[in-house]
């Protein structure tokens, strides 16, 4: 069975460059690629009880804290963005994207130096993606393209979560 992210991103992909954006081309070629050779097609076809073959991202308890910290502003604020739409207002939809951007901006040093470099091209894209999505939110108000937008976005979130984990390392004593 392929993955739907697998799916999503060889369909979109050419649908991007038939559209001229073949810079965005290039970060899902990548999202792919790491998708592909993750083993993340294996890991979804086992059952729920499988060992955990994910990437391990080995970062300090604190560190990890911070991370689902970011995460779970960034979900809150998706559960805004799709709110927002099924009201049919795009000035609320682009205020709920604005707190998206820039993850990696708000991450210390430390824990950026930590990330494997497939993942930071994955964060890289997604804030492109997010960017672009609050630009056109606010200038085009066309809710099909930010639902379109959104489904690219999860990709990038379900390409992530099906291939690293954080996990906290043990403190020395």
């Amino acid at each position: 069975a392929i993955p739907f992210v697998f799916y999503y991103y060889v369909t979109h992909a050419k649908k991007k460059l038939v559209q001229g954006r073949i810079h965005m081309l290039s970060r899902q070629v990548i999202a792919l690629a790491l998708l592909f050779f993750s083993g993340s097609a294996q890991v979804l076809a086992m059952p729920p009880t499988a060992k955990d073959n994910r990437v391990a991202i080995p970062i300090s308890a604190s560190e990890r804290n911070q991370v689902l910290y970011e995460m779970r502003e960034f979900l809150h604020n998706l559960f805004n963005l799709f709110n927002a739409l099924a009201k049919k207002d795009m000035l609320t939809a682009a205020s709920a994207v604005t707190p998206m951007a820039g993850l990696l901006d708000r991450l210390p040093g430390n824990v950026k130096d930590k990330l494997p470099e497939e993942f930071m091209q994955l964060t890289l894209a997604m804030n492109e993606a997010v960017r672009t999505m609050q630009r056109d939110a606010r200038t085009r108000g066309d809710m099909s393209l930010t639902q379109s937008q959104m489904a690219e976005l999860m990709g990038y979130c379900s390409g992530c979560h099906d291939t690293y984990r954080f996990e906290a390392a043990q403190a020395q004593r």
